[in-house]
């Protein structure tokens, strides 16, 4: 990756790697105690483990004694009491109650975050809709109720490095026709192939998102003008795709699953930008899959 990340006033990286990695060994023997308590953890991430709810007093007991302040406060909290958890994979998944209503308390957007809002402005916590089905409806339900909606995201030419993704484009068009700096507009998830080359829709920005699937837009690859909503990645696929992403990190379908032996051949410096979705959205070299099997 040809990234530079300028060192802040306060960087250290030694601690950095100490905070990071002391952090990790703490939900390691966090994970070592469930089991020691004859339990399995659902779930952990950088700073919270999710525990059976009978064995949580007493792993915050053994830990209390590690606390390094003067204070006599606890080192570990509940923070979250008797919920359901649905996991996908890896920051994919929802704490929800169900007496007889489900409720979400929390849930993560990652796979989700890039969309665009499909609803309107009259739907503010969309993505919380969208779990709420993953919940209660079937495959079919979920169909019928999205294939209307396209996945569409924004874009912004933000970044030096994306610019040149357009010089094609912009080639022998007079400038106030050229896309350029920090102009941003809506894309489209790419579904399908035309002359042996990927469709790449790329439209106009509009506060009304879905509208572009019914207009003309260019195409990203060719420059030219093109119509119709087959080029479009119904939200419908884009859900049922997301709840059946596998878990890359362990072994294992469904239920408890193995950890991977993970065994270092080389290193590779990133930057923590490094996987912008926005530039993911028109650098993928083949159409999105609609099909699934669930």
């Amino acid at each position: 990756m040809h990234r530079y990340e300028r060192p802040g006033e306060f960087f250290h990286p030694l601690l950095g790697v100490m905070i990071t990695s002391a952090s990790r060994l703490f939900l390691a023997m966090a994970e070592a105690k469930v089991r020691e308590l004859g339990g399995r953890h659902t779930y952990m991430d950088t700073d919270s483990i999710f525990v059976p709810p009978e064995l949580a007093p007493a792993i915050i007991e053994y830990f209390q004694p590690l606390n390094p302040y003067a204070l006599d406060i606890p080192l570990l909290k509940e923070e979250k009491r008797d919920a359901w958890f649905f996991g996908i994979s890896s920051k994919r998944y929802v704490l929800y109650d169900d007496d007889g209503e489900i409720r979400l308390r929390d849930y993560k957007l990652h796979g989700l975050g890039h969309l665009t809002n499909p609803f309107s402005s009259e739907v503010d916590d969309w993505q919380g809709e969208i779990w709420m089905d993953l919940l209660t409806l079937s495959d079919e339900e979920i169909i019928g109720k999205y294939a209307t909606f396209y996945a569409i995201s924004k874009l912004s030419v933000s970044t030096a490095n994306i610019m040149p993704r357009f010089w094609s484009l912009n080639k022998g068009r007079d400038y106030k026709e050229q896309i350029k700096p920090f102009n941003f507009f809506l894309v489209g998830f790419h579904t399908m192939k035309a002359k042996k080359k990927i469709i790449k829709p790329l439209a106009p920005f509009s506060r009304n998102y879905q509208e572009i699937v019914h207009k003309p837009f260019v195409d990203y690859e060719s420059g030219e003008l093109i119509e119709g909503v087959r080029y479009f990645k119904p939200l419908s696929s884009t859900i049922l795709q997301y709840v059946m992403h596998p878990e890359y990190k362990f072994n294992g379908n469904v239920g408890f699953l193995r950890r991977k032996e993970v065994r270092a051949d080389g290193i590779v410096y990133i930057g923590k930008e490094a996987n912008n979705i926005d530039e993911e959205a028109i650098g993928v070299k083949k159409p999105q899959i609609l099909k699934f099997i669930r």
